[in-house]
């Protein structure tokens, strides 16, 4: 650029300067312009970086005017805060291109006249211009009189000086005419709706008022956007998770459905094959045991009074499967009906013990019972704590070896309840083994337990049952140590002696 220092411009009383968008540095200025900026010399003024304290949005719109300026003859009428020696200055400024010696495209700044207005003037104008909000005043065919930075920054075209109407920047026509139909009856209106951007389609949320234009008093239309294509976006995310939520919690429900429907079914077959298998099972257990004590007469040859002996054993075991089965399938369908009543501890443990005295005589497991001196009774269902003790007798005998020990003992519990403690010293269990022999039908493999035939319910069964009690059961067990299980019972309660 040829440099016009001495010439009639540099005495002038109008502040000029030119402005080199691409370096942030005044290119040149005349005195009127060095006292604005308030240096002393126009060396001293060149060599100020003015981009070291510039925002990114006055950044951005130098260089809008700067493509405005190469793509057309633009100048801009503003008004701009500098900041000379760091002290805020507002003046009038319009700006046009001019070319520097190399070529660039420059800005040339004439300040009009300082801007007098009150500070929340000041402070407004500024805000307008470093606002994320695309602001933009439109004339009633739809041509844009005004954008601010933002405004700019998102206008299709701008920059190749195509004129986009309102109307046209939406993407769907209806959504154009929802809002201009309601700003006609109100006066004002917002819609959501896609729009045509620089960025692409873009969601926006757009106010619009009618005003008139603050120069030549012709109605007009501010319109205001901002963004919304993010929340849009998380709103379509969150939309498809819930439906595949709600597709999930449906596919849950049919599941369960059928799991009750299953559940159902097995019951209903269970309890029909009890009926079916109980009435000649017991037939079978009746007369094998008849012929096997020769009720009517000797039993010859002797060989079929063993035979007897065998089929009436097996007929018990396979009464007490099913038995335990059902038992199993009425507590886990919440159809097991307690009957509570006080039950006489001494004569329990003698009834008990005694069904698996001759199991703990034939394995040579000694089985030795104490009940404490404060326990004359216990609460609950009489056959259900029977069936308690037995099986957890039974289960120790399984798994004690041969010249072990066995002890039943039943003490007070905690707040009144009763404990029942079966311990053994036989072959333990370590933690996993616990947790498969609570599983129902499941066993645990060991040589000692293989001796033993069983429908691996025992355990699953004793815990249901206490459960159903409102106890709870205790496994404490180590290998090659010996397994304790104790069931807690809770006491009877005060208010007679039905369950509350």
């Amino acid at each position: 650029m040829t440099k016009v220092t001495g010439l009639p411009v540099d005495r002038m009383k109008t502040a000029l300067w030119v402005f080199d968008i691409d370096r942030s540095r005044v290119a040149w200025a005349n005195r009127a312009a060095l006292k604005i900026w308030r240096a002393e010399s126009l060396d001293e003024l060149m060599a100020r970086d003015m981009g070291s304290d510039m925002s990114p949005a006055v950044a951005a719109r130098l260089k809008q005017y700067q493509e405005d300026f190469i793509a057309r003859d633009a100048s801009f009428s503003e008004v701009w805060t500098i900041y000379p020696q760091g002290e805020p200055r507002a003046i009038d400024v319009v700006f046009s291109g001019v070319r520097l010696e190399d070529g660039r495209m420059a800005m040339l700044c004439e300040a009009i006249a300082e801007f007098s207005e009150t500070p929340e003037s000041l402070r407004s104008a500024e805000a307008l211009l470093h606002t994320s909000v695309m602001i933009t005043l439109y004339d009633p065919d739809g041509r844009a009189l005004y954008r601010n930075p933002a405004a700019r920054a998102a206008a299709l075209g701008v920059d190749d000086g195509i004129v986009t109407s309102f109307a046209a920047r939406f993407v769907d026509k209806a959504d154009y005419q929802r809002l201009i139909g309601t700003l006609t009856e109100a006066g004002q209106a917002r819609q959501l709706a896609r729009m045509q951007t620089a960025h692409g389609q873009r969601w926006h949320e757009i106010t619009a008022r009618a005003c008139r234009d603050a120069v030549t008093g012709a109605p007009a239309l501010l319109v205001s956007e901002t963004d919304a294509t993010e929340a849009m976006n998380y709103q379509a995310e969150l939309e498809e998770s819930r439906a595949k939520l709600e597709e999930q919690a449906q596919e849950l429900r049919e599941l369960h459905r059928a799991a009750e429907s299953a559940s159902r079914a097995k019951s209903q077959f269970l309890a029909h094959m009890s009926h079916e298998l109980r009435t000649p099972l017991n037939a079978i257990i009746g007369f094998s045991d008849v012929t096997r004590q020769g009720t009517f007469g000797p039993v010859e040859p002797p060989r079929y009074r063993d035979y007897a002996q065998l089929i009436h054993e097996s007929g018990r075991l396979l009464l007490d499967l099913i038995n335990d089965i059902l038992d199993i399938s009425k507590i886990e369908a919440g159809k097991f009906e307690l009957r509570p009543e006080l039950i006489e501890a001494q004569a329990l443990v003698e009834a008990s013990s005694r069904l698996v005295s001759g199991m703990a005589k034939e394995a040579g497991v000694k089985l030795v019972t104490d009940i404490d001196g404060g326990i004359e009774t216990l609460y609950g269902d009489a056959r259900a704590i029977k069936q308690i003790i037995i099986n957890l007798l039974s289960n120790a005998v399984k798994f004690t070896p041969t010249g072990g020990r066995i002890d039943l003992t039943i003490q007070p519990g905690p707040d009144g309840a009763s404990a029942i403690t079966v311990r053994d010293n036989g072959i333990g269990m370590d933690p996993e083994e616990i947790g498969r022999a609570l599983d129902p039908f499941r066993q645990i493999d060991s040589s000692v337990a293989s001796n033993h035939r069983g429908s691996g319910l025992g355990l699953a069964l004793v815990k249901n049952l206490v459960e159903i009690h409102g106890g709870t059961l205790d496994i404490i067990s180590r290998r090659s140590e010996g397994t304790s299980v104790t069931a807690v019972l809770p006491p009877a309660p005060e208010a007679g002696l039905g369950i509350q």
